[in-house]
């Protein structure tokens, strides 16, 4: 016959609540079952507390956008704000004069870098341009206000390319450089990357088939000429294009970016057509627990095509491709993690452990006190 659990004499050494008798403590095997059971819950409760703690709180906070003096973000004639931005990262100029140290780091907190990464999967570099606020690369005045060689454009590398055509990119390099021999990938087909600084204020940043491109496209057209003739001679008419990503400051971790792998495909037959896209950037404070709080930014937004024939009606004639219109929103949002206080943390530990030991004596001291009580009734 086995042995009854609560009779066991391996279960007397776990006891421990040992009971005075007679002037001496002794042990039993139900205070031993007993302090099983406590030590059990105390690691049960040990480790809920350690998990409750683990957990961030997450608090929102929704205030007004800090505003930024007109003088400082809207660059002058000939580009001085943009020469500032540049000295800003100059030690020397800083140790120099203090007070333009001090405007210099007021100019940088209030301008933000927004990245670029576009392929154009149908059009030749050559008959690409781009603009910023209406200051065009090509007429020279976006080097005028954001400095040379902010964006490149180039053939593409196979990866891009196969993103922007929607084919399998299984065995192809990311990093790998661009090849100009490679006959993967056509000549007439261009990937735009760069990053420029912009003020804190809402702006138009636009990617287009040239004005001279498509009045050429257009009189060929008009003559009688296919479009694959045309493309030969201009350069390319789609504007079909794959974003890989368009960053506007530091992005919010935590939210999706819209503007990050889209591809773009024209409706319309012949390929023409401008992606315009609305923006609302809302400034967001994330501070993490023991961590530096960033200055980010989330996207909103709202796209749509305007086909070709509103493009030529338009006053004035608006040109085919990416436009961006950004805006920042008033109301920024703050994203909080925060812990439990450590030190009431550790008070919690030891509570648990104190409290359940001390109950489980009570009732064990109780069970022994009626015990005795029953055994003394019946001598």
């Amino acid at each position: 016959m086995m042995p009854s659990p609560l009779k066991s004499p391996r279960a007397k050494r776990f006891d421990a609540f040992a009971k005075p008798m007679d002037g001496i403590r002794t042990r039993s095997s139900v205070g031993g079952i007993i302090t099983l059971v406590a030590a059990v819950t105390v690691i049960f409760l040990f480790v809920s507390q350690v998990l409750l703690y683990w957990q961030l709180n997450v608090t929102h906070i929704l205030e007004l956008a800090p505003s930024f003096p007109l003088s400082v973000v809207i660059p002058t004639q000939g580009g001085f704000s943009t020469m500032l931005w540049h000295r800003a990262h100059d030690k020397n100029a800083r140790k120099r004069n203090s007070k333009l140290a001090s405007s210099l780091r007021t100019l940088a907190a209030n301008r933000i870098d927004v990245s670029v990464h576009i392929t154009f999967p149908y059009l030749n570099c050559k008959v690409l341009d781009y603009s910023h606020n209406g200051a065009k690369f090509s007429s020279g005045d976006f080097a005028k206000y954001n400095g040379f060689s902010k964006f490149t454009l180039e053939k593409p590398n196979e990866y891009d390319y196969a993103k922007a055509t929607h084919m399998s990119t299984k065995g192809l390099s990311r990093n790998k450089a661009a090849s100009s021999s490679s006959s993967f990938v056509p000549e007439d087909s261009c990937t735009i990357k760069g990053k420029i600084t912009v003020p804190r204020i809402g702006g138009d940043l636009s990617f287009f088939l040239s004005a001279e491109a498509f009045r050429n496209t257009a009189k060929m057209v008009q003559m009688g000429m296919s479009l694959e003739v045309s493309d030969q001679r201009v350069g390319g008419h789609d504007t079909t294009h794959y974003i890989h990503e368009i960053t506007f400051g530091k992005h919010f971790p935590l939210a999706e970016n819209p503007l990050k792998d889209k591809l773009v495909k024209m409706d319309d037959p012949s390929g023409i057509g401008l992606h315009q896209v609305s923006l609302k950037l809302v400034p967001t404070v994330y501070k993490r627990f023991m961590r530096q709080e960033q200055d980010t930014f989330q996207l909103s937004s709202s796209a749509y095509v305007i086909k070709p024939d509103a493009l030529i009606r338009a006053n004035p004639m608006k040109l085919p491709g990416l436009n961006l219109h950004y805006d920042f929103n008033p109301i920024a949002v703050t994203h909080m993690e925060t812990r439990e206080n450590f030190f009431v943390f550790i008070s919690s530990l030891i509570g648990i452990v104190g409290g359940v030991f001390v109950s489980v004596g009570l009732v064990s001291g109780m069970i022994v006190s009626s015990a005795k009580s029953v055994f003394h009734k019946q001598d």
